[in-house]
């Protein structure tokens, strides 16, 4: 097993006094390393920063720190549609000087799998009803095509009970989709081509159950094993909402059971970082500073580390 194994509290109940289980959890911590360069003349004073929070209330995941190295200011924000949320870092940086800031996300990271019974259920904190974008058609994302129609019609007229249209919904990508890596095209071109990779497999599912009524988003992530280092996330999933809660989905990786991931059952080997396709990270010049190409530039890179610490 990767990190250090922990022994912590599932998430607490909210209705009744039934005790959550015990489930042992890794702890991790994933680094966000920003460099700029400003190979000009003049400071860059007051250049801001901002940077996807990897999401807590997660089933597979906790938040348990946010640390950074000094700047003038930081706060934590919100992006819109509850897709989770971002720090905002502001801090000069001097004439002809390569700066470089981390920023530490402390994480609890374990396996999960849906409950089998009410009192899993009830351990399981629920979530507010989402926003309603969540319902509708978006890039990528074509829950209102034709084709995609054609097909959540079909789970309809086979199945009534919620659980079942979902889960055919989830096995409808494994099932006319061959994987292939490509430039992300979406939904709906998964069901026209019939190829596509992590990204066409994690859309065509959210678009299915957008299209048979349920609430669904694509998720952002970092999938690890060996490769710990990283210049942008490298995996996507999705989330659904049923059962007054988001169940993760991985239709992609469960075409190998070796990775432990499917509908609502996960292993510890990913980090789920944000929702709904937002950014990743952004930044803000101060102005007339960003006109200067070739001159100043900004990088960013990702590592893991086991345990939780500085490294």
């Amino acid at each position: 097993m990767l990190g250090i194994p922990l022994l912590v509290l599932s998430s607490s109940a909210e209705n009744g006094d039934s005790s959550p289980p015990e489930k042992v959890v890794n702890a991790y911590t994933l680094v966000a390393e920003i460099a700029i360069d400003n190979g000009t003349d003049i400071p860059i004073e007051g250049y801001i920063h901002r940077v996807a929070i990897p999401v807590s209330g997660h089933m597979q995941q906790y938040l348990v720190d946010i640390r950074s190295d000094t700047v003038s200011r930081r706060a934590r924000k919100a992006f819109d549609h509850e897709a989770g949320e971002y720090l905002e870092l502001e801090w000069d940086v001097p004439a002809n000087t390569k700066s470089v800031k981390h920023v530490y996300f402390d994480l609890l990271v374990g396996a999960y799998h849906l409950p089998e019974n009410e009192d899993g259920w009830i351990a399981l904190s629920r979530h507010p009803l989402p926003d309603a974008s969540y319902l509708k058609p978006s890039k990528f994302v074509e829950s209102d095509a034709e084709e995609i129609q054609r097909l959540a019609r079909h789970i309809e007229r086979s199945y009534s009970d919620p659980e079942a249209q979902l889960r055919a919904a989830y096995l409808t990508p494994q099932q006319i989709i061959q994987y292939r890596r490509q430039p992300t095209r979406g939904a709906l071109y998964a069901v026209s081509a019939r190829q596509g990779d992590c990204t066409e497999f994690s859309a065509l599912f959210v678009a299915l159950a957008r299209a048979l009524g349920y609430p669904a988003r694509m998720t952002s992530e970092f999938l690890f094993s060996e490769k710990r280092e990283f210049s942008q996330p490298n995996h996507h999933a999705a989330e659904v909402y049923w059962n007054e809660r988001w169940i993760p989905v991985d239709a992609n990786l469960a075409l190998d059971p070796d990775f432990g991931y499917g509908f609502g059952v996960g292993e510890n080997r990913k980090i789920v970082l944000n929702r709904n396709s937002v950014w990743v990270w952004s930044n803000l010049f101060p102005r007339g500073v960003s006109k200067r190409r070739g001159e100043v530039s900004v990088r960013m890179h990702w590592r893991i580390l086991e345990g939780q610490g500085e490294g």
